[in-house]
């Protein structure tokens, strides 16, 4: 007895103790909350601010959301190797990586290029084919002006009288030479006066200058246009400055530099002059030699820069992961130069900004697209929590796994097969695992879509904002998520992975060759990317069935896949409500075909219509003799209890399955099932027993609130059919005799009840929905409850009846017998 005693002291003490230290006790959190009222935040304008924006953006999500942006950002950009510091002369100990594509220019070969594209360009001339009109006027002028000084002069006979006439005569010369417009030597001039300026050598100068001037006779002074091979450019000049162009070679043109291709020898009465004769007119017609081809040094320079800005830079690229110097290779100025290029692109891309400024951009695209969403979409996005963190996760996933799966490519497979394309690797990826798991773990096709244009970008982002990843990934991201939607058995993912790689290959094969036209082997690459996109989608499957399970454990989700589990009628609470309560059993299965039927009219899931249907009475398991599909005939338990607690008896079954469900972790989907298959119905026949007791005793109010069903009303479109057919099928039940117009009837009226209470106010059910629920339920409950005809030579399963000679009835129709 001490002994408890002391024991009970003890515990006494002890007790005291734990009060005084709970009296005592002031949560932390308090003091800092006292500690922000102080400081008035809330009061002040950036408080009010901040208060609207949360009010109105939802702040603290879009804050946390730019949080997880800028972790991905930086998952991304994270580099795993880096260029180290080398000089020439140095000997790798390891091959040499490069941790990214880099481009670098290669200046000598670039200059190299330059000058032999501005060498090659085309020498431009302007031709005025009329240059030679003047000079024959001259030739005719000068020569005449000159014949008639020759006829006014007297000429002695005697040569050295002659002589000293000539030299008078040396006065005329200007005059000639300004006729001429040509500097004449005077040793010409005397021999043109000796020769009286004879009318022969004036029309072989005329007949030379008329050969001259269908030629193409250029000045070209500069050494470096004279090569023969060079092209040139004749443009014709015309008054209206419409001359063509014509392309020849320079050794079409004869060059005023080199006289000796100006020969007189082939002029009619050249051959005849004695050779003298012949050396002086030679002097004088190349003295009236000038170039009807004249260098056009403006156009001709624009069109050699012209040239030389066209040559694009001489580029060596170099791919992520390749080897930019081999193990034991001595580093050399062209390694240095490049291991620097590569040094300077990782200094200057600044991960922390590109990464603060795509975490941006995230934001800013989920914002837009869900903000267009919710005002525009017929049916009103709710983005649950669980759902964000959902995608969150596998967001970060398939970057993950992206990234290792296109490092392991690059360093195994890159080096070995050099000729196939990075956008075949980059294709291969598991990307759209990512829409097949969202697809399988999130219900709705918005959400689901805006995830496939998010992670779609954030894959192009991550791959230097590459369009081709981008579309790739969208098109069979959507394909994959559509592929996964009402999968049936797990094997469907893979019949999904399937067409989404079709789909991929397709997508991979027409941007590869789009993008890569001008490759001559474009087509053998296409092929290539083509069979990358059938193998990313086969093997975004296999991701999507590795990691599924461990997703829907995480996160307690209920997919299609374990809804089939869940349907599966050996489960062990299928089997207790068998033995348990056989009548709501029976109960379930019915209501199940007809939610299936119904669900699968009006565009819900009819899978998951029928197993919320199979599970929404598992609370009538603990009180099963209390509902009246599970009663004897004759006994009713309810006869001996008040009606406040038969509504309690009844009420308390939704919430005592959805303890169940939540025990044996049935999902989310199933539980909401439960809790919203009666809505806030009232329990009219109880509530309407309660009034008459009401009058009776004259004692107590009696509100109709006491006697519905605590709710909510269905949030979603299978939750509302598993209530009308819930309902329905009860009382369709009930019927002696269910004959087509009445069970029409109760269809009619129980629906339009509902409809009539406001039960279906919260979910997405249209009338035209309503009107298809109500055909579809009225033939399952025809199928289900059709009036059995009673056979008029049947008794008990004898035979009783048979009419005359050549008459018997059978199935309740009289035949007569056929005469042989």
């Amino acid at each position: 007895m001490s002994f408890l005693e002391g024991r009970g002291s003890k515990k006494s003490r002890a007790s005291a103790e734990e009060v005084r230290l709970r009296t005592q006790y002031v949560d932390p959190s308090l003091h800092f909350l006292n500690w922000v009222n102080q400081l008035g935040f809330e009061k002040s304008f950036l408080g009010r601010l901040a208060y609207y924006l949360d009010r109105k953006f939802d702040l603290r999500r879009v804050l946390l959301f730019f949080l997880f942006a800028l972790a991905l950002s930086l998952l991304m950009f994270s580099d795993f190797q880096t260029i180290g510091h080398f000089s020439v002369g140095d000997v790798a100990k390891t091959d040499i990586r490069s941790p990214m594509n880099v481009t670098i220019v290669d200046q000598a070969a670039t200059e190299e290029k330059r000058l032999a594209a501005e060498k090659s360009q085309p020498v431009l001339f302007d031709y005025q084919y009329d240059a030679y009109d003047p000079v024959y006027n001259r030739i005719y002028k000068a020569f005449r002006i000159m014949r008639i000084r020759v006829d006014q002069t007297y000429w002695p006979r005697s040569d050295f009288a002659r002589a000293m006439k000539v030299r008078k005569f040396m006065r005329f010369k200007p005059e000639f030479m300004n006729a001429l417009q040509v500097k004449v030597p005077t040793h010409i001039f005397e021999w043109l006066v000796e020769q009286r300026f004879n009318v022969e050598i004036e029309n072989i100068l005329i007949r030379v200058v008329s050969q001259w001037a269908n030629e193409k006779i250029a000045d070209i002074v500069d050494p470096t246009l004279r090569n023969s091979d060079r092209q040139v450019i004749i443009r014709e000049l015309t008054p209206n400055g419409n001359g063509h162009e014509m392309l020849m070679k320079m050794d079409a043109i004869k060059n005023m530099q080199d006289m000796t291709q100006f020969p007189l020898d082939g002029v009619r009465g050249f051959a005849e002059l004695n050779e003298q004769s012949r050396y002086n007119v030679t002097l004088l017609a190349h003295s009236l030699l000038l170039p009807n081809l004249t260098l056009n040094k403006q156009d001709f320079e624009e069109r050699q820069k012209k040239a030389w800005d066209s040559v694009l830079p001489v580029q060596i690229s170099i791919k992520k992961n390749q080897v930019v110097v081999s193990k034991g290779t001595t580093i050399d100025p062209v390694h240095l130069s490049i291991l620097n290029a590569i040094r300077s692109k990782e200094a200057a891309r600044r991960v922390d900004f590109l990464a603060l400024f795509s975490a941006l951009l995230f934001v800013l695209l989920t914002i837009t697209f869900i903000s267009f969403l919710r005002r525009y979409s017929r049916d009103k996005i709710k983005i649950e929590s669980k759902d964000i963190l959902i995608m969150g996760v596998v967001t970060v996933l398939v970057v993950i796994l992206a990234r290792l799966f296109l490092y392991v490519m690059d360093a195994s497979l890159a080096d070995r097969f050099s000729k196939i394309p990075d956008f075949a690797f980059q294709v291969a990826a598991p990307a759209v695992a990512g829409p097949m798991l969202v697809g399988l773990l999130v219900n709705s096709t918005e959400i689901v879509w805006i995830f496939t244009v998010f992670l779609s970008t954030v894959l192009a982002v991550m791959l230097d904002l590459n369009l081709g990843v981008f579309l790739v990934t969208l098109i069979s991201g959507i394909a994959a998520a559509q592929g996964v939607f009402g999968c049936k058995k797990r094997n469907d993912i893979y019949m999904a992975g399937l067409r989404t790689g079709l789909v991929g290959a397709l997508s991979s094969l027409l941007i590869f060759t789009m993008q890569e036209m001008a490759n001559k082997h474009v087509f053998w690459g296409a092929g290539i990317c083509g069979a990358a996109g059938f193998c990313g989608g086969v093997l975004s499957s296999f991701v999507a069935m590795t990691f599924l399970p461990l997703l829907e454990s995480l996160f307690n989700v209920t997919t299609d896949i374990k809804l089939l589990e869940l349907g599966n009628l050996n489960h062990p609470i299928m089997q207790e409500l068998m033995m348990k309560a056989p009548g709501t059993y029976h109960h379930a299965m019915n209501v199940g075909n007809m939610v299936d039927a119904a669900a699968k009219e009006i565009g819900a899931n009819p899978l998951l219509a029928k197993v919320m249907a199979f599970y929404h009475d598992i609370g009538k398991m603990e009180h099963a003799q209390y509902f009246v599909e599970n009663q004897r005939p004759g006994h009713n338990p309810h006869d001996q209890v008040s009606p406040h607690m038969s509504k309690t008896i009844l009420v308390a079954h939704v919430k005592d399955g959805a303890e169940m469900a939540i025990a044996h972790k049935l999902g989310k989907p199933i539980v909401d099932g439960i809790l919203q298959h009666h809505g806030t119905t009232l329990i009219s026949y109880f509530y309407n027993r309660a009034l008459e007791d009401q009058n009776e005793n004259t004692t107590g109010t009696v509100e109709e609130s006491d006697f519905r069903y605590p709710g909510p009303k269905p949030q979603f479109k299978e939750a509302a059919l598993v209530m009308l057919a819930d309902g329905i099928e009860a009382t369709a039940r009930a019927l002696d005799e269910p004959t087509q117009s009445r069970l029409n009837s109760i269809v009619e009226n129980i629906i339009e009840s509902r409809f009539m209470d406001g039960q279906l106010d919260e979910c997405n059910l249209s009338i035209r929905d309503l009107a298809t629920i109500k055909d579809t339920f009225k033939q399952i409950l025809l199928a289900m409850y059709h009036q059995r005809m009673e056979y008029p030579h049947m008794r008990d399963g004898k035979l009783i009846a048979v009419k005359q000679q050549n008459e018997l009835v059978a199935d309740g129709v009289t035949m007569k017998k056929r005469s042989r």
